[in-house]
């Protein structure tokens, strides 16, 4: 069987930490609106998942353009695609829902926040 080697591509894209935090910004309220619905029981204006959806797949082709398909081995990459199996699972799990969202929060707090030795570390 053939091995299947990833290699960094390391693109640069012009006003990178602007478009970045302007992102995360919006992917921030957009999770934070509907974690905090969700939590209250109230109902959720269908913005903020909108808003996380659409910030969370921006950022997401963002890292796939700049460091190529290799980011989706490395931790940060992994647990971000965690945090969308997460999401798709309380569809089906409501009753869990509070317990998952608690899970996707956990997932992104790591994503982030991990030092960078160990965010970019390959996981295979």
């Amino acid at each position: 069987m053939a091995e299947i080697k990833l290699t960094k591509v390391k693109r640069n894209i012009p006003l990178d930490q602007p478009i970045k935090i302007t992102l995360l910004f919006f992917h921030f309220i957009g999770f934070s609106g509907w974690y905090g619905g969700m939590l209250l029981g109230d109902s959720i204006p269908f913005l903020f998942p909108v808003m996380t959806a659409v910030s969370g797949v921006l950022l997401v082709a963002r890292e796939l353009y700049k460091d190529g398909f290799v980011w989706l081995v490395v931790s940060e990459g992994a647990l971000n695609m965690i945090k969308m199996v997460l999401l798709l699972s309380v569809s089906v799990l409501k009753e869990y829902e509070g317990f998952i969202f608690s899970l996707v929060l956990l997932c992104g707090l790591l994503s982030s926040h991990l030092p960078e030795k160990i965010r970019e570390r390959k996981i295979w």
